[in-house]
């Protein structure tokens, strides 16, 4: 997978901590800090092999990996001989193959870290719960655990801390003794709730200390009208995480993810048994785990949020209680051929997409263009930005801004204060792309003036002037913004709808969910046309413009200059 600029820039964030800035001061970062999750693993990996783009892919196969491990072990429980073993095949099988895509499977869980991270040291949590017996340490080491793992990303609150404080409660409730007897239980339930507070102390004295900045995500309701349109959508990236998205794909292109179904209803039919045996059920894990499916599955359906992504904690919980709820089953069915003939089609499936050549990477291409003309230090959006910086192995340097109407905008969204600095870098030109949420043409040439020279490059134009740009005329956004990437609404909570705007993967997501306003497009679109058209300077008899004379500024097919 190309490397996105969500996963850049966490690179960057961990290349600074490696280097000595440990609270990474100076840093905003983005609605998920990762700081005691990705980053430390992160940092491992670049000790090896430096700031390279496959820092990124490293990680999240280890992640991804580990994952895939705990999911079977934690459905195993108890359970030995050969019924444990089922157990584990099932859980890891569905979680074997993820599917290839760009808004696939892979992109989920592999391109850049989210959420999926959040879900190895959750796990490794509901495992020691499950393995060990009631001992006064084990409530201690759960609170911490969910302290620390919510200080990388606040989604465990909901995933995890909720769920446990919740289960806990029902669980006193029903017994109803003397709280002698329901200690265990009591101390899970306080310590849980206590991580909260902890978690958020601990992100206030990082930022008291000077270090980085983050915001919480925000949490709200989706609108009446929203929760009807946007339905299938999000049924779709539910199917997404399985790898069973069969939507808009030909028959012969829909026979992996048809396959993949037969995993999304084992965990489907899984969290379904789990949920209907809550009360009778008297095993802690399983109850924690069903409440945690529940809670995701709630907030993902009735939330303003889009995107697989954020209900990615449905899949290793789902593949962990389809092989507790239903190995026996199974077995009992005499299904358990049927089962192996699914498992060999996902080895199967695995196999060929290992063999499969990488994705055209549009931003190395210009990371390489760019290396070739000795260019060293940029400006672009966000989704180009940290994404070219680490193709290049930081020899070139693309730092993101955004454009209002009359403005270039610091968005404080995975950005460090002094690349901004003018007597510390000297910026010499501008990717510019033609998309929705992307940067305004119209709005660089007014702040900067035209550009010196116009080159093309795969389908982006680099700009390039000879003078400093970071000497221009810059806002300063809000301090970390969580819809400042959006090109909506971005006055309220439902700008974050918008939030991946300009992103080149996201389009059929934003099709989907959101669809563009035509006439702002057209207009958008035609302005920027006439600002670049205006930069060339000269007219041409058919359209009233000329085209660009230099020849060089052309790439050939390898998106490098012609000789």
């Amino acid at each position: 997978m190309p490397t996105m600029s969500d996963g850049a820039s966490q690179e960057l964030q961990a290349w600074a901590m490696l280097h000595g800035n440990v609270l990474l001061r100076g840093w905003s970062l983005s609605d998920v800090s990762f700081y005691t999750t990705e980053l430390p693993e992160y940092m491992l990996v670049e000790i090896l092999r430096g700031l390279t783009p496959g820092v990124v892919q490293i990680a999240a196969a280890l992640t991804y990996t580990a994952l895939v491990l705990l999911a079977g072990l934690l459905a195993k429980g108890s359970a030995t001989g050969r019924e444990g073993l089922i157990r584990m095949l099932i859980a890891s099988g569905i979680m074997l193959a993820p599917a290839l895509g760009s808004l696939n499977t892979t992109f989920v869980v592999l391109a850049y870290p989210d959420h999926t991270g959040t879900q190895v040291p959750l796990l490794a949590t509901w495992l020691l719960i499950d393995r060990v017996r009631p001992r006064w340490w084990v409530p201690v080491v759960v609170t911490a655990a969910l302290a620390w793992v919510q200080i990388a990303d606040t989604m465990a609150l909901y995933e995890a801390a909720l769920p446990l404080a919740g289960v806990c409660l029902v669980r006193m409730y029903r017994r109803r003794g003397p709280l002698g007897g329901q200690w265990y239980e009591l101390a899970l339930g306080v310590g849980a709730i206590a991580s909260i507070g902890m978690a958020t102390l601990a992100l206030r004295l990082v930022r008291l200390a000077g270090g980085f900045a983050v915001r919480t995500p925000g949490a709200g309701f989706a609108r009446a009208s929203g929760l009807d349109s946007h339905l299938w959508v999000k049924v779709e990236h539910i199917l997404v995480l399985f790898g069973a998205d069969f939507f808009g794909l030909s028959l012969t292109s829909a026979v992996a993810p048809l396959i993949h179904l037969a995993g999304f209803a084992l965990a489907l039919v899984g969290a379904a048994v789990a949920a209907r045996r809550f009360f009778a059920d008297n095993e802690l894990t399983v109850q924690i785990l069903t409440a945690s499916f529940l809670m995701v599955l709630v907030a993902f359906f009735f939330g303003f949020r889009l995107g697989a992504w954020e209900a990615v904690a449905l899949l290793p919980i789902g593949a962990v209680l389809a092989g507790r709820m239903l190995a026996g089953r199974l077995i009992a069915r005499r299904l358990v051929t049927a089962l192996a003939v699914v498992l060999a089609c996902y080895s199967a499936f695995l196999l060929y997409d290992a063999t499969r050549p990488a994705p055209f990477s549009p931003n190395q291409r210009v990371a390489t263009w760019l290396t070739a003309h000795h260019l060293r230090y940029g400006l672009a959006s966000y989704w180009e930005a940290s994404s070219v910086t680490v193709d290049s192995d930081n020899y070139v340097q693309v730092r993101p801004i955004r454009t209002t109407t009359r403005a270039l905008l610091l968005t404080h969204w995975n950005a460090e204060e002094s690349w901004y600095d003018p007597h510390l870098h000297d910026a010499r030109f501008v990717i510019f792309r033609y998309c929705k949420g992307c940067l305004s043409l119209a709005t660089l040439r007014s702040v900067f003036g035209p550009p010196a020279h116009v080159y093309r490059v795969v389908h982006y134009r680099v700009l390039v002037w000879n003078k400093n740009l970071l000497r221009g005329r810059f806002v300063s956004g809000p301090q970390v913004s969580w819809d400042i990437l959006a090109d909506g609404d971005s006055s309220g909570r439902y700008g974050a709808q918008d939030v991946h705007a300009g992103r080149p993967d996201y389009d059929h997501a934003r099709q989907a969910g959101q669809a563009d306003c035509p006439a702002r497009s057209r207009r958008a679109s035609v302005r920027d046309r006439r600002a670049l058209l205006r930069t060339r300077g000269q007219r041409d008899p058919a359209r009233g413009l000329r085209r660009l004379r230099d020849p060089a500024a052309i790439p050939d097919r390898r998106g490098l200059p012609r000789p």
